[in-house]
């Protein structure tokens, strides 16, 4: 049996079970059984429908699980209309194409030379240079602070792209092994490089930082447990002068940075964030840092599932869904998502634009919980759909001073032309 026919068959059943009443029933039986009928469903509903929910008979639990789908899609939509839409801020840094370019072409060898990579990291680029020039205009000492840098080549084109004249920090989690390749500056050479000319010393093309450049620091650690010594190259930009950087930090991974740079030791410090998210799907419900704000707008309330747990269903739809939208191509295949429920009654095109929506929901709730904390923020969209379909950053700066950082003026100007 399909999944969409045990739905037809019970409405079918229950308009002509309504019509054959109306018809054929006195009124005063009809009133009686509507009385019985509504405070049926105002019981069944106290519980969370768990006696149609956690019923032994499995299509009455299809048919439950439908409406519940359509319901969902209709409070999914309702929700993002209500919402204001990103900021299009697809523009490339001027110059980022030839940064890239020198970092690849001495640098390793690694997956993050990909066309789509640098189209993102290049739209970003321009996103953080006004960010650290409204930090300059305001009179603190910029320094960008990259969490979760990894192999760190967006980390390290910021650097360039500003000059070498900002200090920049890579904090990652994951302690180095000999054979990693990362893009940071080598290390100061233990003597020059003598030319076979003999005609004096030569610097290297892929140079170390210098003296009189800014510094470029790795630290190795969490960025929701930092040790007071790991706090050290930030010191010159306390009183908000770091500008916090993610891009495509997966999962959950996102929420635990937002907290941390909300709460001490780092509110000290950041004053602006540009945060890139992404792999949704990977997040978990705990792990997601404004659930108030989902269930403010009556989503992800739990009930306990048939194996007798807590269950939050649309939470676990958001990630399926937003997974679905990062498709690349218009159709799926066969084995992709075949025993979702969410695909065979909604279709792939319907489930990509609710995906998109589910994404922008999350993100706008992550850009909410930064607003509670002090900061002004506001969404934008960095690249095509094409390029990532995890294609919306964070753009964030404190209260206090926002109004007098450009950037941020000028994308406040643009949500007022958009509305």
């Amino acid at each position: 049996m399909r999944f969409f026919e045990p739905v037809a068959a019970g409405c079918v059943a229950l308009v002509g079970l309504a019509l054959a009443c109306l018809l054929l029933l006195p009124a005063t039986i009809n009133v009686v059984l509507g009385a019985v009928v509504v405070s049926t469903v105002c019981l069944l509903k106290r519980d969370r429908w768990s006696a149609i929910r956690l019923h032994n008979w499995s299509w009455v639990r299809q048919v439950y699980q439908a409406f519940a789908i359509y319901n969902f899609a209709f409070r999914l939509s309702r929700a993002c209309r209500k919402l204001q839409p990103p900021i299009e801020a697809v523009g490339l840094y001027d110059g980022g194409a030839a940064i890239l370019d020198e970092i690849l072409a001495t640098g390793p060898d690694t997956f993050q030379k990909k066309p789509t990579n640098r189209a993102q990291i290049e739209s970003l680029m321009e996103c953080v240079h006004g960010l650290v020039q409204g930090v300059k205009q305001n009179g603190r000492t910029p320094l960008v602070l990259d969490i979760g840098a990894g192999k760190a080549l967006f980390t390290r084109a910021v650097y360039e792209a500003l000059g070498r004249e900002v200090a920049v920090v890579a904090l990652d989690e994951r302690h180095q092994h000999d054979k990693d390749q990362f893009y940071d500056p080598p290390p100061p050479p233990a003597s020059t490089i003598e030319p076979e000319s003999g005609s004096g010393p030569v610097r290297p093309t892929n140079r170390s930082v210098i003296c009189g450049e800014a510094p470029y620091t790795r630290i190795v650690a969490d960025v929701r447990h930092l040790a007071a010594r790991t706090l050290v190259p930030l010191r010159e930009a306390k009183g908000g002068g770091v500008v916090a950087i993610t891009k495509h930090l997966c999962g959950g991974a996102t929420d635990g940075s937002l907290m941390a740079l909300c709460t001490p030791p780092l509110n000290d410090f950041v004053g602006a964030c540009c945060l890139a998210p992404c792999c949704h799907q990977k997040m978990l419900r705990n792990q997601y840092c404004n659930m108030p704000f989902l269930e403010s707008l009556g989503f992800c309330q739990t009930h306990l599932g048939k194996r007798g747990g807590p269950q939050d269903v649309d939470f676990k739809n958001f990630g399926m869904l937003i997974s679905m939208s990062r498709h690349p191509g218009t159709e799926l295949l066969g084995f992709e998502y075949k025993k979702s429920n969410l695909l065979k009654l909604l279709g792939f095109t319907w489930a990509s634009e609710l995906g998109r929506k589910a994404r922008h929901l999350l993100e706008e709730g992550r850009a909410q919980y930064l607003r509670d904390h002090g900061f002004e923020a506001h969404l934008v969209t960095y690249c095509a759909r094409e390029i990532a379909g995890d294609n919306i950053a964070i753009i964030a700066r404190r209260r206090e001073v926002a109004a007098e950082d450009p950037f941020l003026c000028k994308a406040c100007d643009d949500v007022g032309k958009s509305e």
